[in-house]
């Protein structure tokens, strides 16, 4: 799939916390101080800003001047993730993955593994998360993705049903009712669906979640139909699931 001129990725709003960038902005004698960024901070911005090839460079950085950390490292697996570098990611998340989490562990495999179409592997990770964050209306529309990646439409008909219509925050429900319209053939009504996002809640929101919708189910051998609605999933659900 050509990713060229896509929407940056979504900021992981799915519970995904990251620390913040060592920017700061402060009036001092009416000037202002600028704090220069530390590698940490250089990475996130570059990650962000779709440069993943710099983001790797600056976290590999942060990396060294602190081994281990728990934020660094989810960070590089996520920039690992859009450089499709699947089998290290995943190496370096189940080695942070604990039996109780943590929470942004488990995010961020599902990410990974919806990413990699290992689309039963990637439930499994958000239905735990799921359990510590119960009725998050991004981890929920998530787990819809991956149950119709997976071929199981009345499963993902179940959870878009938790989902709620004008969400203050999240446009979770129609890109819900959008991809299991897409996933039946209704092309239409998936376009409609999240034409409705847009209405409600912007452009920039409803594109950072546009861009999850097209990676997950874009086909790999062309782009998406359109600029609001991906083509119809693998027909051979083989190819969309991997065991254990």
């Amino acid at each position: 799939m050509n990713r060229k001129g896509h929407p940056v990725l979504r900021s992981l709003a799915l519970g995904f916390v990251l620390l913040g960038p060592a920017l700061l902005l402060r009036a001092q004698d009416q000037s202002l101080l600028i704090q220069p960024l530390t590698p940490y901070g250089t990475a996130l911005l570059d990650y962000k800003s779709g440069k993943y090839d710099d983001a790797r460079k600056a976290i590999d950085e942060a990396e060294k001047a602190r081994p281990g950390n728990l934020p660094t490292e989810i960070l590089k697996a996520r920039i690992l993730t859009e450089q499709h570098d699947f089998a290290q990611g995943e190496q370096l998340l189940r080695h942070l993955l604990t039996p109780d989490g943590p929470l942004e562990v488990q995010l961020a495999l599902g990410d990974l593994l919806l990413r990699k179409r290992s689309f039963d592997r990637a439930a499994k990770y958000y239905s735990l998360a799921l359990q510590e964050k119960p009725n998050d209306p991004d981890i929920t529309l998530k787990l819809v993705y991956a149950r119709i990646g997976a071929s199981d439409l009345p499963e993902a008909a179940k959870y878009a049903s938790q989902l709620k219509p004008l969400d203050p925050d999240h446009p979770s429900y129609y890109f819900a009712k959008a991809a299991l319209a897409q996933a039946t053939g209704k092309t239409q009504e998936a376009e409609d669906d999240i034409q409705t996002a847009r209405t409600i809640y912007g452009v920039t929101v409803t594109n950072r979640y546009l861009k999850t919708h097209l990676e997950v189910f874009a086909s790999s051998e062309k782009g998406p139909a359109s600029d609001m609605t991906p083509p119809p999933l693998n027909k051979n659900p083989a190819a969309n699931t991997e065991r254990h």
